[in-house]
């Protein structure tokens, strides 16, 4: 006990006695920050400042703890403001992220942004993949992709995420990133994307509409003037190989990423792609710090302006699923298509350094359902299976072990053959299946009821579906729902 009151003592003397400044700062952007830079950076800035508080939300795979710091002028999460959650560094070798939030945490903790506490509560978690980061490597200590982690949740860094998400209940959910343009292909055709910042909205059709509206028309001018204003180009998110040797779109559908993980729950989801340094690494890294910088603090002025109607809009959203009806069609296999348009892209020369406008033909912005299904009342899981009953459990879902079936109809597939499809550039199983319905009063075997009426109900149906693209069949570790000749184990409520 008295050696930690010495430690509080010590960090609070060092708080008065020094500036707070990022470690990275103070090596002139030459080295970033390491995971136990980053945890003495937040204990410091806490102690300096009476609207920052910290906690750690869990250990990495490595043991390194997960530091998330609360901005707020109370500690508790009063419902009248608007939440948002902030994460960065899923990706150990995307620095700049990371070093954009300590800036904002040194920034806050100096007062400069008091004014948002009116109106915002904060959760930040500047680095969610420290043993990543240590290393300058893309997965976590145990090999693992967190960014394609959301709905298995494998590592503990993603499970301690989505926990606080449940905790804190975000309305606005940022997750920042970057993204790597020195590509061979990209260098051989002559020019490479450039904009120091790309931000990406929510694209699965699921995800509601007026949010994904909201975010395309309003949110992201608004960054996008503020970044111009400030020196730095923007662009909404794109992907693709170099132009014309294949399409260019607006991201993925997949919704087992940190952006649309949340937005198919229908929080107000953003992706932060910076841009990263031609050696991976450390090149340019001030420039890419402070354009991430500028970019997260434009949309926490805008979101600030913006929060009654944003917190209405997503609680309006969010309440549609508790409310979701049966019979509502949810769509279970999509793709991105052209419409008509081109797309003017500015580049960089590979060669000259001189800027260049491009344009773009095979471009396919537009995502349209390729089949979709009808929402049921509910699904039935086996009680037995338990890789299902964890999976259950990991997500919280809300389950009745006990539920009156009498008269109920009951929907129950049977896989006939399974194809291989390509969706998105990835290949899938496409089953064809052969449907029987019985009475709930036939039943054989213990199930447990997962209702739709859930905040999770579009997270469900996707996953649920035998035949969605993104189903829990298609995940790691489930493949063995989906088999030729046999029944599916998730059994439908009509």
């Amino acid at each position: 006990m008295r050696k930690a009151l010495y430690s509080i003592l010590a960090l609070w003397l060092t708080a008065c006695t020094s500036p707070l400044e990022s470690p990275t700062v103070l090596r002139a952007f030459q080295q970033p920050a390491t995971s136990q830079e980053v945890i003495e950076f937040v204990e410091r800035a806490v102690v300096s400042s009476d609207n920052l508080y910290h906690t750690y939300i869990g250990h990495s795979e490595g043991g390194t703890p997960l530091v998330a710091v609360h901005a707020s002028d109370t500690y508790e999460y009063p419902d009248n403001k608007l939440h948002v959650l902030i994460f960065a560094q899923q990706h150990g070798n995307e620095q700049s992220g990371k070093e954009a939030l300590l800036l904002l945490i040194r920034d806050m903790a100096n007062g400069m942004y008091n004014h948002w506490f009116e109106n915002l509560e904060l959760w930040i978690i500047p680095q969610l993949n420290p043993d990543g980061s240590d290393m300058n490597e893309r997965r976590n200590a145990g090999g693992i992709d967190l960014n394609r982690d959301h709905i298995v949740q494998l590592a503990p860094e993603t499970r301690a995420l989505h926990n606080l998400f449940r905790e804190f209940k975000p309305h606005v959910t940022i997750d920042i990133h970057e993204y790597f343009p020195f590509r061979e292909s990209w260098a051989e055709f002559g020019g490479y994307k450039y904009f120091d910042v790309q931000v990406g909205i929510p694209t699965n059709p699921n995800v509601s509409e007026e949010l994904r509206e909201f975010a395309l028309r309003k949110a992201l001018p608004h960054i996008e003037n503020h970044l111009n204003d400030k020196g730095f180009s923007f662009h909404n998110y794109i992907v693709g190989p170099a132009p014309n040797l294949g399409r260019t779109r607006h991201s993925t559908v997949d919704f087992d990423d940190g952006r649309q993980s949340f937005a198919i729950q229908n929080a107000l989801s953003f992706i932060y792609e910076g841009i990263n340094g031609q050696d991976g690494y450390i090149e340019n890294l001030e420039r890419r710090t402070i354009g991430q910088y500028e970019g997260i603090v434009a949309l926490l002025d805008f979101l600030h302006n913006s929060a009654e109607e944003t917190r209405n809009m997503v609680n309006t959203a969010q309440q549609n699923l508790k409310e979701a009806k049966p019979g509502e069609k949810v769509a279970i296999r999509m793709e991105h298509f052209p419409d008509g348009s081109t797309l003017m892209l500015p580049l960089t020369s590979s060669k000259t350094g001189l800027d260049t406008l491009v344009v773009v033909e095979n471009f396919h912005p537009v995502v349209q359902t390729t089949l979709e299904i009808s929402r049921p009342n509910a699904y039935l899981v086996p009680a037995g299976d338990h890789q299902l009953m964890e999976f259950l459990e990991l997500h919280k879902l809300v389950i009745e072990t006990t539920a009156d079936l009498d008269g109920k109809v009951i929907t129950r597939y049977f896989i006939e053959s399974i194809e291989t499809s390509i969706d998105e550039e990835l290949p899938n199983r496409l089953p064809r299946v052969v449907t029987q319905t019985f009475d709930g009063n036939e039943l054989t075997g213990e199930y447990v009821l997962v209702p739709t009426t859930q905040l999770h109900s579009n997270f469900l149906v996707s996953l649920f579906e035998p035949q969605s693209m993104l189903g829990l069949a298609q995940r790691p570790g489930f493949e063995y729902l989906l088999r030729e000749g046999e029944e599916f184990g998730i059994l439908r409520v009509e």
